[in-house]
């Protein structure tokens, strides 16, 4: 691998609301790539928002994938994209197209989808927020904090 070459491999693992499971990957065209144990099958997606932030304060993202009929089964499987959940592991790939160690993983909620002729457009929020320096040294349970929302607004009294 030259030092002018970056290889990064975007994997998306999305469960619908009702419960079914889709493995995709933007990288390997033509392909099913093993990740986790599980294939990838080769999606063209483009994944646009706040990926990764310091201050962590419930991103939003968008995935837009072409209009085609596993992307309408998608939306139509999970209600729209309300309380899907999304995994999304970026992984940099080497000149032998493998995974590299380390990576990231990001967490995200489905809030919705929209289309268009030639698109669809998934969006996603953070399934976490950021934690203040002061915050309590406990965990979250029901009994301390309530039955826990889906979006960020968590109040601790």
């Amino acid at each position: 691998m030259s030092t002018s070459e970056i290889r990064v491999c975007q994997l998306l693992k999305i469960e619908t609301s009702d419960g079914k499971l889709y493995y995709y990957q933007n990288y390997f065209v033509g392909q099913a790539k093993s990740f986790s144990g599980q294939g990838y099958d080769f999606v063209p997606f483009e994944l646009e928002g706040g990926v990764s932030s310091l201050n962590a304060d419930n991103q939003q993202i968008t995935i837009r994938l072409p209009a085609s009929g596993y992307a309408v089964r998608l939306v139509e499987q999970g209600d729209g994209n309300r309380l899907s959940k999304l995994r999304v592991s970026t992984r940099f790939v080497n000149q032998n197209d493998q995974f590299r160690s380390g990576g990231f993983d990001e967490f995200y909620v489905g809030i919705g989808a929209s289309f268009s002729d030639d698109s669809i457009e998934l969006r996603f929020r953070s399934a976490l927020d950021g934690v203040a320096a002061g915050f309590p040294a406990s965990t979250l349970t029901e009994r301390n904090v309530g039955i826990l929302p889906l979006e960020s607004t968590l109040s601790l009294r």
